[in-house]
């Protein structure tokens, strides 16, 4: 998610059922780039994270990623994260940095 370029009205509109992300990522969002895979091995996890990251070295912004219970408190500490919200699902804010931090991580996985 970036800052600057795009609508906030429409950004909002679209995004009316998650939490207010400004407080925590430090801006309002005005635009999103989602990164989509079907993954099944763990080296396609690892790829699409990777993807991501690059993508945002280009665009600036923040990932948004989707956990599982057991994977908040691995990326708790990670470089890079920003914030993690529970409601109204499980979820970590975070930089580039951060997503290539979490990969390292044994047993890395994205959520489908």
């Amino acid at each position: 998610m970036g800052s600057g370029i795009g609508d906030e009205v429409v950004f909002e509109a679209e995004h009316a059922d998650e939490v207010d992300q400004e407080p925590l990522i430090g801006f309002a969002p005005t635009h999103a780039v989602d990164v989509v895979a079907f993954c099944n091995s763990p080296v396609d996890h690892v790829v699409t994270a990777l993807l991501t990251a690059a993508v945002m070295d280009l665009i600036g912004g923040i990932a948004n990623v989707e956990l599982r219970e057991d994977q908040v408190p691995i990326v708790a500490g990670l470089p890079g994260i920003v914030a993690t919200v529970t409601d109204p699902w499980l979820a970590a804010y975070g930089s580039a940095d951060f997503l290539r931090a979490w990969v390292q991580q044994p047993g890395f996985r994205l959520l489908k």
